[in-house]
């Protein structure tokens, strides 16, 4: 096959690998077969939040896309507000936490090593 689609909302949730792993994870990767990178949609229902973690261990780095909603990337435990439309990237070694805020929050992460 020369591709797939996946409609997230066709997944189940649940943890997955990532030393954030959550009940709230969808393995968007995993479900499209791709190896190089993980993908996540994360669904963060009102005032949610994911796992505070590094990468020290596994040595990848973060970027999330805020495709819904707003909230926070704690950040060394300081909050960096996020809104819809917006990337950010965390450094390996950096502690964080994503938190949603009043109306959810739903994210696709990625998750790689360093090339």
């Amino acid at each position: 096959m020369s591709y797939k689609i996946v409609d997230p909302a066709s997944l189940t949730a649940g943890p997955g690998p990532h030393p954030a792993a959550s009940p709230f994870d969808k393995r968007v990767s995993e479900a499209l077969g791709i190896t190089a990178f993980e993908v996540y949609t994360v669904e963060l229902p009102p005032h949610a939040e994911t796992v505070r973690h590094d990468h020290l261990a596994d040595g990848v780095e973060d970027l999330y896309f805020v495709v819904t909603g707003d909230g926070w990337v704690l950040i060394d435990d300081e909050p960096v507000p996020i809104r819809t439309g917006q990337f950010i990237a965390v450094t390996i070694g950096t502690p964080r936490q994503v938190r949603a805020g009043a109306d959810g929050l739903t994210i696709v992460a990625l998750c790689a090593e360093p090339r």
